[in-house]
C-alpha cells in the first residue's frame, strides 16, 4: 500500500471503496444511493469519521442547490454533532482537520445564501486556519489545495467594501494563487490516483472559478482542453453538477450549442436530486437561439424552483419572448412579475429589476442582436445591427449600446483594431451614464492591451474600469479587472 492509499484508510478516516462510491454518487446528485452505501458503512465500520463528513457534504449541497429556507433549517441543527463526531477522531491523520475544515465551509456558504454572514464570517475563518495548519502538518496532503484554492480565488477577489474583513482575519491569497493551486490538482496523475473523488470535484471547482474570476483567454483555453477530453467528457455526462458547470461555462463563452446538447442530454429522473436551474439554463440556450420554445423551460423553472435567485431574471426572459412575438402587453405582465418576485441578490435579478422600473422596453434589434451574441452566432448578430442602420437606436443608452455591441462581436471575430475603436467610442460616449456599457468596455481594453503585452496600458484600461460609477453587473466586471490588475502586479 503506497503513502498515498496510506491516507485513504488512515485510523478513524478509512476513504474506502463504500465512501468513495459514496462520494461519487454525492457528486452525482443521487443521494439516496449515496446513503444506502453510507448506512451499510456505519454498519460494518461506524467509527469511521468520513461518514459525517459526507453526510454533510449531500446536506450542504442540498441545501445549495435547493436555495429553500426551510431545507436550510431543517439540516442546520446536524453541523455541530457531525463536528463533534469528527473532532473525536485521531488527530494524527490528515484528515483529522481537512474534514473539519470543509464542514465549517460548507456551512459558511449555505449561511452566506440564506444572509447569516456575521455567523459565516467566523466559519470562514475557522476552516482557513484550519486548512493552513493542515497544510503545514501534511504538505502532501492534496485534498488541502483543492480547498486552500477556492478559499484564495475568493480571499482574492473581495470586494473593496468588505477589504476590512479580510485584513482583520488576516487572510491572504489571490485569484491567480487559487487558480494555480486547482490546475495542480487536476493536471497531476498522482493525485487522481490516491484521490480520485478530487477529479470530479476539481474540474466542478476550476470551472466555477474560470467562469467567474477569470477573464484569461489561456484560462478558459485550459479549461476547454479539460472540459473536452474524453475521460472527462464521460465524467461531465454522468453528472448534472459537473453538466451545470460545463455548460455555464460554455454559454457564457459563445459555446451555445455544445451548452444545449449538454443540457437537453444530462441524466435525469427520480434517483437524482431536483435541479431545477438547469431547467433556466436550458430555457438560455434556446432563447441564445431565438427559439420561443425557450419559454416552456423558463416556465418550469419559475413554476417549481423555491428559491429566490434568477427568479426575477426568468421572468424578464420571459417577457423578451413575447416582445419578440410582438406581444408588448405579454411584455408588460411578465415584467410586472419581475418587480413582485424573487431576490435582488445576483447582479441578473438586479439588472431585471432596473429594466422593470423603465416604461419603454428594450429596442428589439437590439435584444436579438445581444441574445444572438450572447449564443456565439456572431454573423447573424451583426447582420441584425448592420440591417438597422447605426441611426435606428433612439435613447442615449441604444446608442451606447449599438457601438458596445459592434465592438463585442468584432473582439470575438478576431478583428481587434475595429473592436478597439469601438469600445474607446463606447468607452468615452458611456463614462457618465449608469450603464455597464462602459466599465465592461474598459475591462475588454485591458484585456486586449494586457494579451498583447501592453502592461502599462492594460493596468490603465482596468484601473478606469475600478473608477467607474455604474450600477449593472457590477460585482462580475469589477472582480475580473481586480484580478487583471493583479496578475500585472
Amino acid at each position: 500500500m503506497g503513502f498515498g492509499q496510506f491516507w485513504l484508510y488512515a485510523a478513524d478516516y478509512s476513504m474506502n471503496q463504500n465512501c468513495l462510491k459514496a462520494y461519487d454518487l454525492i457528486l452525482e446528485l443521487r443521494f439516496d444511493e449515496a446513503q444506502e452505501l453510507l448506512k451499510i458503512e456505519k454498519t460494518s465500520n461506524h467509527s469511521n469519521r468520513i461518514i459525517p463528513y459526507l453526510e454533510n457534504y449531500r446536506d450542504f449541497l442540498r441545501i445549495i442547490i435547493s436555495e429553500e429556507e426551510l431545507v436550510f433549517n431543517s439540516l442546520s441543527d446536524q453541523k455541530k454533532n457531525r463536528l463533534a463526531q469528527i473532532e473525536s477522531g485521531n488527530a494524527e491523520s490528515p484528515w483529522h482537520l481537512y474534514c473539519q475544515a470543509q464542514v465549517n465551509m460548507q456551512w459558511a456558504f449555505a449561511r452566506i445564501k440564506f444572509g447569516e454572514y456575521t455567523t459565516a464570517a467566523l466559519e470562514l475563518n475557522r476552516s482557513y486556519r484550519q486548512l493552513i495548519r493542515n497544510r503545514e502538518l501534511f504538505p502532501d496532503f492534496s485534498p488541502n489545495y483543492a480547498a486552500l484554492g477556492l478559499l484564495h480565488v475568493l480571499i482574492g477577489s473581495v470586494p473593496d467594501k468588505y477589504k476590512w474583513l479580510s485584513d482583520a482575519l488576516s487572510f491572504q491569497g489571490s485569484v491567480n494563487q487559487g487558480i494555480g493551486e486547482l490546475r495542480k490538482i487536476i493536471e497531476d496523475p498522482e493525485t487522481q490516483v490516491h484521490f480520485p473523488f478530487l477529479r470530479s470535484e476539481g474540474l466542478f471547482l476550476f470551472s466555477f472559478i474560470t467562469l467567474n474570476f477569470s477573464a484569461l483567454p489561456e484560462d478558459s483555453k485550459h479549461l476547454i482542453g479539460l472540459l473536452e477530453s474524453p475521460e472527462n467528457k464521460e465524467l461531465i455526462a454522468k453528472s448534472p453538477l459537473l453538466v451545470y458547470a460545463a455548460s455555464a461555462y460554455y454559454l457564457n463563452n459563445g459555446k451555445n450549442d455544445m451548452a444545449l446538447g449538454l443540457l437537453q442530454n444530462r441524466p435525469k429522473g427520480p434517483a437524482y436530486f431536483p435541479f431545477f436551474y438547469l431547467e433556466y439554463l436550458t430555457g438560455t440556450a434556446k432563447l441564445h437561439k431565438l427559439d420561443p420554445e425557450a419559454r416552456l423551460y423558463f416556465l418550469r423553472f419559475v413554476v417549481n424552483f423555491k428559491g429566490k435567485n434568477f427568479i426575477k431574471s426568468a421572468y424578464q426572459r420571459l417577457a423578451w419572448i413575447e416582445l419578440l412575438k410582438d406581444n408588448k402587453s405579454g411584455y408588460n405582465d411578465y415584467m410586472t412579475r419581475v418587480k413582485l418576485l424573487g431576490g435582488n441578490d445576483l447582479d441578473g435579478d438586479r439588472q431585471a429589476m432596473k429594466d422593470a422600473s423603465i416604461i419603454a422596453p428594450p429596442d428589439k434589434t437590439l435584444l436579438k442582436a445581444r441574445l444572438l451574441f450572447d449564443g456565439g452566432y456572431y454573423s447573424k448578430a451583426l447582420w441584425e445591427l448592420k440591417s438597422s442602420g447605426a441611426g435606428h437606436p433612439a435613447s442615449s443608452r441604444e446608442k451606447i449600446e449599438y457601438t458596445y455591441r459592434m465592438a463585442r462581436i468584432y473582439h470575438k471575430t478576431g478583428d481587434t483594431k475595429e473592436a478597439i475603436l469601438n469600445y474607446s467610442e463606447t468607452l468615452d460616449k458611456g463614462k457618465a451614464y449608469p450603464f455597464y456599457f462602459a466599465a465592461n468596455s474598459a475591462l475588454q481594453l485591458g484585456l486586449i492591451y494586457e494579451a498583447s503585452g501592453n502592461k502599462e496600458k492594460a493596468r490603465t484600461y482596468y484601473r478606469k474600469c475600478l473608477s467607474l460609477k455604474y450600477d449593472e453587473y457590477q460585482n462580475s466586471i469589477s472582480q475580473k479587472a481586480k484580478a487583471g490588475l493583479s496578475r500585472l502586479k
